[in-house]
């Protein structure tokens, strides 16, 4: 119950005792009043305001409570609520995940992973030619297929997100065998996003 991601709830149940202790204790109201004070204060919508005196000013003392009380609470009360908002979707979001890795694969998702996702060439070079093999013809997924669809099934990667990933690999992958090499992936990763810094090169401090 006192976990880290409940002490939210705890911290601000204590912050509305706070503004209904001062309201019954300092203002002399009853609970429903004091309550209504402390509740929506934090909630902007209008609070109950302490007397002001002959002069129409409010006093000191309540005016440097209400306005603490305020500043400190409004925050409070908005990572709060969404925090309680995050809590009630992620559940949600969990469930939805569980049932797209639960359920059983379909023949449409199957022929889309072979069909557009990794393609591994292989090259076989003799004396006098080179033939390239397409992993197209191959009849399975392999580790990477599998995982790129399942996170495409859960809505964590987004097809949009799946063309710009596939455009950048076969940008660096220059011999177009499907197989990016050390070079390949650690030069053309550089050259792409190393931006020059008075003179700096070195992309690893940029």
């Amino acid at each position: 119950l006192w976990a880290n991601e409940n002490r939210i709830y705890f911290v601000f149940l204590a912050w509305i005792v706070l503004g209904v202790s001062w309201g019954m204790l300092d203002q002399g109201w009853d609970l429903i009043t004091a309550t209504h004070f402390a509740v929506s204060a934090l909630a902007t919508g209008g609070l109950t305001a302490p007397p002001v005196n002959s002069d129409g000013i409010l006093p000191t003392d309540p005016a440097i409570f209400c306005g603490f009380y305020c500043l400190i609470g409004i925050p409070l009360m908005a990572i709060t609520l969404g925090h309680f908002a995050y809590a009630l979707v992620s559940g949600h979001v969990k469930e939805m995940e569980e049932w797209a890795l639960t359920r059983p694969m379909t023949a449409a998702e199957y022929e889309f992973a072979k069909q557009h996702l990794t393609t591994v060439k292989t090259t076989h070079q003799s004396d006098l030619r080179k033939t390239t093999t397409s992993s197209s013809s191959r009849h399975g997924l392999n580790l990477s297929d599998f995982v790129v669809l399942q996170l495409l099934r859960q809505g964590r990667l987004s097809m949009e997100t799946f063309n710009v990933l596939k455009k950048d690999f076969e940008l660096l992958d220059k011999d177009k065998t499907g197989v990016l090499s050390l070079e390949e992936a650690t030069d053309g990763i550089q050259a792409k996003y190393r931006q020059p810094v008075q003179g700096i090169n070195d992309f690893s401090t940029v």
